[in-house]
């Protein structure tokens, strides 16, 4: 036999070794990838008239390797922080009275039933214990007679401040006494794990971020209806619009009230009260209240990094009044390069990457951002709050605090601020 020939059947044999041992593992994953049209790559930024907050070499970072993976924070409007953590639980910061405003914190409860010696901090849970421990995301503070349909309000109970989550394992939950300095009086309690019209053996899989609307109603951001939290960039991967937008109401239980989104995530209400502003994976979308349905014309047409929490705020993260959103960014979705752009269309890519990379490694290839948008009423971006060493990438979400802009991660095993005077003297515009 030629050498040729023989060659020829050796890379045959093996083109087709390599599909079977593809589809397996496909068919394993229970992943099945398809084309995604996604918007053109910006220039980074993509506004020429924006400013840029170059925050480089002025973040600190606070409780690293105990404040692991802080998705969402919250500020309570007193002296409290609260945020959702990686290992399950969540944390309660305060600022000491001192100038140097010194951060201390004490854990509350783990939405999971898993020890702590079991719930070890892994942005690829490598450890498979996530779904034990939780996985809390989502975080508001709201008053408990909006979500809890047993909370009578008479003249001996008041009508207490609770905190609602979002767990990406556990479902909707309520969290109660949260300001006990006993962290053990707290209370976590299930409201709902799925659909009113989803079968009976549905729970929800992946619940994202909330908001309340001042009717009442709590909506609520469900990403993926196929994979978890673990392996979410599987969803990001496969390319289908699983997501679905709910509705909740402690009278009625939840609604599903828009479905086949692309991987929804953070979710806003309006500052005129009209529409909710809606993450889905590059784009920022508007849903009319009124019209109950997604509208054609995105509020961001494209974002230059993928989307993570946006929050309505009164004023920039630097203290000037202004109404404006701000989004936090993960990895970078801009000229010259993203992953998720040159993967998007094509689906042989999609599952060589899927099938072949170890999704820890996957995780480590894509290109990272340090920075949070801030946009104006009508979409157009305004600021840019960058760290250019990429020292807390994947941006998941910013809060202002006592004087500091805080920003979380569901990467970082930390959380990351910056004080507020360092960011007025480090503009620069483009």
């Amino acid at each position: 036999m030629p050498l040729s020939m023989f060659f020829a059947k050796v890379c045959i044999v093996f083109i087709l070794g390599l599909a079977l041992f593809v589809q397996y593992r496909l068919q394993t994953f229970g992943i099945f990838p398809v084309p995604v049209i996604l918007p053109e790559l910006p220039d980074f930024p993509n506004t020429p008239s924006y400013i840029m907050q170059n925050i480089t070499g002025l973040v600190e970072l606070i409780g690293e390797n105990e404040l692991v993976g802080p998705e969402s924070i919250i500020n309570a409007g007193n002296d409290y922080l609260f945020v959702t953590l990686g290992d399950g639980r969540m944390a309660r910061l305060q600022h000491s009275s001192d100038a140097n405003k010194k951060v201390t914190w004490d854990f509350l409860p783990r939405t999971g039933s898993a020890t702590p010696e079991q719930c070890v901090f892994s942005p690829a849970d490598i450890t498979e214990t996530e779904a034990q421990c939780g996985r809390p995301l989502g975080l508001k503070l709201v008053k408990r007679s909006t979500v809890d349909n047993s909370h009578q309000i008479n003249s001996e109970k008041h009508d207490e401040d609770v905190l609602v989550i979002t767990d990406a394992y556990k479902g909707f939950l309520m969290m109660t006494n949260i300001y006990d300095k006993d962290v053990n009086t707290i209370r976590i309690t299930t409201l709902a794990v799925r659909a009113e019209t989803d079968p009976p053996e549905y729970h929800f899989s992946l619940l994202n971020a909330l908001v309340q609307t001042p009717d009442g109603f709590t909506y609520l951001t469900e990403t993926t209806q196929h994979f978890q939290r673990r392996r979410i960039f599987w969803a990001v991967m496969e390319g289908r619009s699983t997501g679905r937008l709910l509705r909740y109401s402690h009278q009625t239980g939840v609604h599903v009230v828009a479905d086949h989104l692309f991987m929804p995530n953070g979710i806003a209400l309006s500052h005129d009260g009209r529409y909710l502003i809606i993450v889905s994976g590059v784009q920022v979308l508007r849903y009319s209240l009124e019209k109950q349905e997604i509208m054609a014309q995105p509020f961001v047409s494209v974002l230059p990094g993928t989307g993570d929490n946006i929050d309505a705020m009164s004023h920039l993260p630097s203290g000037e009044p202004r109404k404006c959103y701000w989004a936090g960014l993960g990895s970078a979705f801009a000229k010259p390069f993203s992953l998720l752009k040159l993967a998007s269309e094509k689906p042989i890519l999609k599952s060589l990457l899927v099938a072949l990379v170890p999704y820890k490694i996957l995780i480590d290839l894509i290109p990272k951002l340090s920075a949070l948008a801030v946009y104006d009423d009508t979409g157009e971006l305004i600021q840019i709050y960058r760290d250019d060493n990429n020292i807390f990438p994947w941006v998941s979400e910013g809060e202002s605090f006592d004087g500091y802009l805080y920003l979380g991660s569901w990467y970082n095993p930390f959380i990351a601020r910056v004080k507020g005077n360092d960011m007025a003297s480090s503009t620069s515009t483009y």
